[in-house]
This record gives C-alpha cells, sequence and structure tokens, in this order.
C-alpha cells in the first residue's frame, strides 16, 4: 500500500510543531512543505522533534514566466531557485518541486534558448548540491515539456500534480510520457477548470482511472502525496454568484461546505484545523486503498 503523505497547511495560529504533529496523529506517513512553511519553522529538525519524516520542498514560485525571456527580473527568478536549492541542501533537503510556468496573469515567451540557458544554470547548481528539481505539470504544457525533454539527467525529474491535470491538461497523457521519472505527486481536486486545491473527492478528478494508472507506476504505486489546502476562498473574476454555482455544479462536494458570491468561493470555512487534517487523511488513504485495489486487479491477471 502506498505511503501517504501531505503538504502541512499553514495556520498563524498554530505553531508550526504542533501543525505536524497534528498531521502525525491524524495517520500521515510523511510531510512536505513550501519555502513559506520552512521560514514559519517547518525545517527537518522540527520533523525530527515532531515524529514525523519529511519528503520534499516547494520552492518558490513568483515570477517564474518571466524566466523564459529578457525581463530585468529574469536573471533574478533564476538566481532564487539557485539560492534556495543550495539552502536547501545545506539543511539536508536534497528533493524540491518547480514549475517553469506560474499562473495565468503572464504569458510567457515561447521556450527557447533564453530560457534554457537558465535552467542549464539551475541543472549545475542541482548537480553540485546532489539536488533532484522535481518539474511539475502546470498550465502552460509547451514550456514543461520542454524542460523535461531538454534535461534528461538526474537532476531534473517529474512531479505529477492531478488537480492541475484535471484543470489545464485533461487530454495530455502526462505520466504515459514522462511517468518513468517520477518522483513525487501531488493530489487534489477540483471543477476540471479552476486549481481550487479542494479535498479528493469533492470535485472532478476521476479517481478510479488516476488509481488504475498509478497502481503500474514503481514510484505512485509506493507514495503519494495531499497538495489540498485548508479552509480557503478562491477568486473567480468576472463570474456572477450564480455563474459560479452553474460551475460548480458538476462537483461531488456537499454543498454545505461552500459559500458563493459574486466573483469568489468560499470552502470548509467552519471546519476546525485538526478535523480538516484528519478529513484529509481519510480521503487519501481511501485513495491509497484504490491504488492497492487496482495493483491487486492488475498482477492478478
Amino acid at each position: 500500500m502506498p505511503e501517504i503523505g501531505a503538504y502541512v497547511i499553514g495556520n498563524p495560529e498554530i505553531p508550526a510543531e504542533d501543525r505536524l504533529r497534528i498531521f502525525r496523529d491524524a495517520g500521515f506517513d510523511f510531510v512536505c512543505f513550501g519555502m513559506n512553511g520552512l521560514k514559519e519553522g517547518i525545517t527537518p529538525e522540527a520533523c525530527d522533534r515532531a515524529g514525523i519524516p519529511f519528503d520534499n520542498i516547494h520552492l518558490s514560485g513568483a515570477k517564474t514566466n518571466f524566466i523564459w525571456g529578457t525581463d530585468p527580473l529574469a536573471d533574478k527568478v533564476c538566481d532564487r531557485y539557485c539560492r534556495e536549492i543550495r539552502e536547501l541542501s545545506e539543511l539536508g533537503i536534497h528533493k524540491g518541486i518547480v514549475h517553469v510556468t506560474w499562473g495565468q496573469s503572464t504569458t510567457p515567451d515561447a521556450p527557447g534558448e533564453i530560457g534554457f540557458a537558465r535552467y542549464e544554470r539551475i541543472r549545475q547548481t542541482a548537480a553540485e548540491c546532489g539536488f533532484t528539481v522535481c518539474v511539475e505539470n502546470s498550465i502552460f504544457p509547451e514550456h514543461f515539456y520542454s524542460v523535461l525533454d531538454r534535461f534528461t539527467g538526474p537532476e531534473f525529474a517529474h512531479c505529477f500534480d492531478c488537480g492541475h491535470h484535471n484543470a489545464f491538461l485533461k487530454d495530455h497523457d502526462i505520466l504515459g510520457k514522462y511517468g518513468n521519472r517520477l518522483a513525487a505527486t501531488h493530489i487534489h481536486d477540483n471543477d476540471g477548470i479552476n486549481d481550487l486545491h479542494i479535498l479528493p473527492f469533492d470535485g472532478t478528478v476521476d479517481w478510479e482511472a488516476l488509481a488504475a494508472r498509478f497502481a503500474k507506476n514503481s514510484f505512485a504505486s509506493r507514495m503519494i502525496c495531499s497538495e489540498s489546502g485548508g479552509p480557503k476562498t478562491k477568486e473567480i473574476a468576472g463570474k456572477t454568484a450564480e455563474e459560479i454555482s452553474v460551475m460548480l455544479e458538476p462537483m461531488r462536494i456537499d454543498k454545505s461546505l461552500v459559500r458563493i458570491e459574486d466573483g469568489k468561493a468560499s470552502f470548509y470555512e467552519n471546519i476546525p484545523y485538526d478535523e480538516f487534517v484528519s478529513v484529509l487523511y481519510g480521503r487519501m488513504k481511501r485513495f491509497s486503498d484504490m491504488i492497492e485495489k487496482a495493483g491487486s486487479r492488475t498482477n492478478c491477471r
């Protein structure tokens, strides 16, 4: 059965180590975190004290789209990635997640040599530090493909994000193309359009089909990781409350857990932190069991 992990959900009212213990006590086998979590005190040492292992960290992503062009920020973004890789390696963290594009507010320049030169700098830094850069599928597939196709050595691996796949790249067989390089997973759900990061089984992801794919993958059949957020508000610009209600109708979520207004939808507002983490573990355990069952069916053929 796959080990079950999760990215530690932020909450400024709960100290970092207390949050780690909540994830441990809920049943999670390991945790992951982002650079903000690191600043809050979620470190390898804190994980040791809380009695739960860690697997990877999500590197900063802001302004990543600029890395493909000539904007003065481009080299600063590249410098930031290289600096974070060095800093994390010094802390004993040797696997990190990156986007090669970030968000939809700006459209990146087309993949080209100027961007590849910056990723070569990132590759060299990773090689020097013994660090694995896991490239996550996101909105612009051509950039994601171009990096993994260009950099085939051990410094670059793949992180499969099932929520991003469901919302942006449903017709792309990413696991078929890069499943042999899989080194991390991000498990969460959405409405098939917006990147909501809600609980598994509350959106429109085809979990049976995904479990069957994971059962055949040497990494995903051993280790899965949630990237569901906690209670949150998602801005859906330009949409009325009625339009958002129609958009979210195909989802399986209990509608009493959603508050819809013009331009936004709020999820899980009144669920306490420890209760939400417990529910999240239950959903991930359900998916883990589905992978195990799918694997058993495959082995019996």
